[in-house]
Formats: structure tokens, sequence, C-alpha cells
């Protein structure tokens, strides 16, 4: 494992400041979206007189979490990359195969890598502060928003706001993803480090949609995690009995040290959650809506509403940005009525679309680039009835 160099941001120093102050932007939530938008804006020479406020109640120095995607392309934390893979594993209770996904790679990055180079960063540039607290409250008027933080006030004309507060799902098709993973070493070299396990179902469903994935860093060391869609969040102990299984069955290894591991649950919805477009407070990341919602997957998206939110403060458009509206939200919609009423489950669907379609394409449908013609084939490789009677129920819902 890396060693790992924590850098710590500056802070400002309240002693010095009355009540309030000003900056062009405040950035309220200091995780992947957040950081990823103040570097961004960073890079930009023509924004390098731009003052930004990073506000989280945490200082980032652990191993929270990691970020898996797919990608085709270069990317800007390439260099922070964990491990990269050139071939997965799909695998359910009634085949698995593994494919070689050339020209795409999938990639994995840490949390800890991405804090210290995304801090490292920001903790050199000029015109970037950080308050770390609990914020009590966000406001705005026509003018100005403003944050409150450790009984400071500080204001901007505009704020990002990436934390969600308490949200009423009950009118939106809902679910949560939530997973946990062991960071695992063994005595034995046990993994194949040019395959990852994308998706593997061969664990009791219950009802819901579950399954693993394995990510190895290299013949001895893996990620080993599992990830359930489901109404509620169980205690963390839920999960153990599970992974120690599907470690001893599927990955056929007895002895092993647990490293590390992380906790986490994000919400997969069709929630509008930006309502208001006009705002000066614009939601970004999962409070943005940039978790997609029939599969759980974020960092990409998180990426892609980052850079549209960069072009749109370079051109002076910020007040005229909105998130994406297109086709593939209602497809997300479709997809979550049918697995949440039990029409179908998530392992019937992604199973009958890695046996009849390639993975460049289901990557190519899910990172919502594909052509209609490409739509009809990712809808047409399940049993159409169960999105049939989805599609009905989401355009009659709609009116």
């Amino acid at each position: 494992m890396p060693n790992l160099r924590i850098f710590l941001p500056k802070v400002i120093k309240a002693s010095i400041i009355a009540t309030s102050k000003k900056y062009d932007y405040i950035i309220a939530g200091a995780g992947l979206s957040g950081l990823s938008l103040a570097y961004k804006i960073r890079q930009i020479s023509a924004l390098k007189d731009k003052s930004i406020l990073l506000v989280d109640k945490d200082k980032k120095d652990k191993n929270d979490r990691t970020w898996s995607f797919w990608s085709h392309k270069p990317h800007i934390f390439d260099s922070i990359l964990y491990k990269e893979w050139s071939q997965i594993l799909f695998a359910n209770h009634q085949f698995e195969k593994t494919y070689d996904i050339a020209p795409y790679s999938y990639k994995m990055i840490r949390g800890i890598d991405f804090y210290e180079h995304t801090l490292g960063f920001l903790n050199e540039a000029p015109l970037t502060d950080f308050v770390f607290g609990d914020i009590t409250e966000i406001s705005e008027t026509a003018d100005e928003t403003t944050l409150t933080c450790n009984g400071i006030s500080y204001t901007a004309p505009t704020l990002f706001k990436s934390f969600t507060d308490k949200i009423d799902f009950s009118k939106s098709n809902f679910v949560w993803q939530h997973f946990k993973g062991w960071i695992i070493k063994t005595e034995e070299p046990t993994f194949d480090p040019n395959l990852a396990t994308f998706m593997d179902f061969r664990v009791e469903q219950d009802g819901e949609t579950r399954f693993f994935y394995v990510l190895p860093k290299d013949a001895h060391t893996a990620l080993v995690e599992i990830a359930i869609f489901s109404n509620t969040i169980p205690e963390s102990s839920f999960y153990d009995p599970y992974l120690r299984d599907y470690i001893r069955e599927y990955i056929g290894c007895k002895k092993y040290e647990i490293i590390e591991e992380e906790l986490n649950a994000i919400p997969m919805t069709d929630f509008n959650f930006n309502p208001n477009p006009s705002s000066r407070i614009i939601n970004i990341g999962t409070n943005g809506g940039s978790v997609k919602g029939s599969s759980g997957y974020a960092y990409k998206y998180i990426q892609k509403e980052t850079d549209r939110i960069v072009t749109h403060i370079t051109d002076n458009k910020l007040k005229q940005y909105k998130p994406l509206k297109n086709r593939y939200k209602f497809y997300d919609s479709i997809f979550l009525n049918a697995i949440l009423t039990n029409k179908t489950s998530g392992e019937k669907v992604f199973g009958h679309l890695f046996k009849k379609l390639s993975p460049q394409l289901i990557f190519k449908f899910l990172d919502e680039e594909a052509t209609f013609f490409d739509d009809l084939k990712v809808f047409t490789a399940p049993p159409t009835l169960p999105f049939t009677k989805a599609l009905i129920e989401e355009v009659f819902k709609s009116k």
C-alpha cells in the first residue's frame, strides 16, 4: 500500500474575521463534487482572480471510499489512479463470462489519493480558503448567498451545495444503493491483477438487488465489496457474513487480513434535485442528481457536470446553468419503476444485457452517449413486458 502524505488545507483564522467575508464562490461540501469543481476552476487562468471558499465538517484525511468507473478517454485525474483493468467479469446464477473491454478500461481511484491530490493543489492556490465545522444555515437573497459556519457568516453571489438535506422521496422512484467493502491481503497469490469482477450476482437476492465486485491491486490484494439496492440501510455488521462467505466460496480464500473497510450509501432516484434553476444556490454531486438512477454510478456524471459548470463560469453564463435533462432520465425512471415494483430484478436485467450485448455498448448506454438505435438494443435485450408496463406507468404519472 502506498505511503499516505496528507496535505491539510489552509484554514481561515476566525480571529481575523469580524462577522463575515465575501467570496466569488462558496462550495458547501468538500467531497468529490466540491473538490473537483474547485480544482477545475483553479485550472482556468481566466478565473485566477476568483475567490473560493470550501466548507466541510471533515478534513478529508482518511481513506473513506473508492470510486470506480470505465473510460476510453484521458481523464483529469488519471495521474492518481490506484489501478485500472483491461478485462471484467460478469456472473450471475445462470452464467459467468470474462470480457475484454478495449478501448475502455475499468479504473479505480481511492478517496485518500483524491483528497491528497486535490487538497495539495488547492492548498497552494491563491484566493482559496477552507473552513471546517458544521454548517448551521444557508440562505439567499436576490443578490447573494450566505453560509454560516462556526458562528461566522460568509457570502458569495453563487453557492454550490453538495450535501443533501432531509428529502421526501415518497413521490419519486427511490432506492438506496448501500455497500460495504473490505480491502483484503491474502497469504497465497489469489487474484488476477488484470481482471476486475464488475458484477457478480451469485449471492442470495432475498427479493432485492445484490451483487459483489472485486477490484484487485495485485495477486495478493483486492477490494471485495457487496452492493445492495433496498429501501432501508442495515447495520454495518449485516454485510459481514456475506463478505466472508463470498471470499471463501467464490474467491477460494481462507486466510486473509482485512487492511481497510469502507461503508457508504447513495440514493438511486429520479427525484428532481434542482427544482429552481434561477436560484443562486446550485446543487451539485449527489445533491444535484449526479448519481445515475439505473446503476448508482456517480463518479463520471459528477465529472461531466462539474465540467459543464466550469464552462458556464468561463463563458460568464452561470446564471443560465441548469442540469441536463434528456431521454436517459426517463429511462432511469422506467428502470427504477420496473425493479422497485418487482416487475423484474436487477439480476435479470443486467444478466440479459451482458449475455446479449457487448460491455462496450452497455458502457456507451450508461454514459448516455448511445444512439437511439443503440437504446433499442439495450431495451430489447431483457424481456420487454416489465419495461413496457413501467413505461406506461411513468407516462401516466408524468401527466
